[in-house]
């Protein structure tokens, strides 16, 4: 029978930190390069970008399952946490996103708050090096280059943040050093993205540590990225 290694909490933080950094250097090197060369859309810098930070996430964890003997699909999966969402799965991702969304709103709320009444200025929605404009007529059509990379983006952070590295950390708060990590994570994001980003970054490691089933962090943290994007990219969110 195929046994999970365990991780060291040494382990994780290299593993978390190495990607942090890459990501770093990718906003420092392929983004400004792509800006360089093309006259895209600015937001097509990002999709492309995604593609370089997100397969290798997909890639490694893949590779790190089978180096445990997971060599069959099936296994992989089975390596990875990754099975069908039962009644006690859908209870945690369907409350695990309403309690997300109002988190949210009640974050946008503050902030307003804080703006409207003490001069605060309002939380940003849009990272340092995405240049987000509602995409016209046909650079609609751009959304079909992003929704391979927001695959990539989310499959990949929770079958390795999740799947692979907090089922196998054997600590006592393994979801909250996860949840830390995770948020350092998006460094590179910002400060105003990384207070918004607070719940997120708590609910789905603590969802995934009451399910053990990685598809219930791919289904919230999916739901949750994925309209907001579409309805800023299409215009219909500021």
């Amino acid at each position: 029978m195929i046994q999970d290694n365990p991780i060291s909490v040494r382990k994780t933080i290299v593993l978390f930190s190495v990607f942090t950094i890459y990501f770093f250097f990718l906003l420092f090197t392929v983004h400004p390069f792509l800006k360089s060369i093309t006259v895209w859309n600015p937001a097509l810098h990002w999709f492309v970008t995604g593609y370089f930070l997100f397969m290798p996430m997909v890639a490694y964890a893949v590779y790190s399952v089978k180096k445990e003997g997971c060599n069959s699909q099936s296994s992989i999966l089975r390596g990875l946490n990754i099975r069908g969402l039962n009644a006690r799965d859908w209870k945690y991702s369907m409350f695990g996103l309403l309690i997300l969304f109002a988190c949210t709103g009640l974050i946008f709320g503050i902030s307003y708050v804080l703006s409207l009444y003490f001069g605060v200025r309002e939380l940003s929605t849009t990272p340092w090096f995405i240049e987000m404009h509602p995409l016209q007529g046909v650079e609609r059509l751009l959304l079909l280059i992003w929704f391979p990379m927001f695959c990539f983006n989310i499959v990949g952070e929770e079958v390795l943040w999740r799947g692979y590295i907090q089922k196998r950390l054997s600590v006592k708060y393994t979801w909250p050093l996860c949840s830390l990590l995770w948020l350092m994570f998006h460094l590179p994001f910002g400060i105003d993205l990384m207070i918004m980003l607070v719940p997120i970054m708590v609910i789905v490691p603590f969802a995934f540590h009451k399910t053990q089933n990685t598809l219930v962090g791919i289904f919230i943290h999916g739901m949750y990225n994925g309209p907001i994007f579409v309805a800023v990219a299409l215009g219909a969110m500021p």
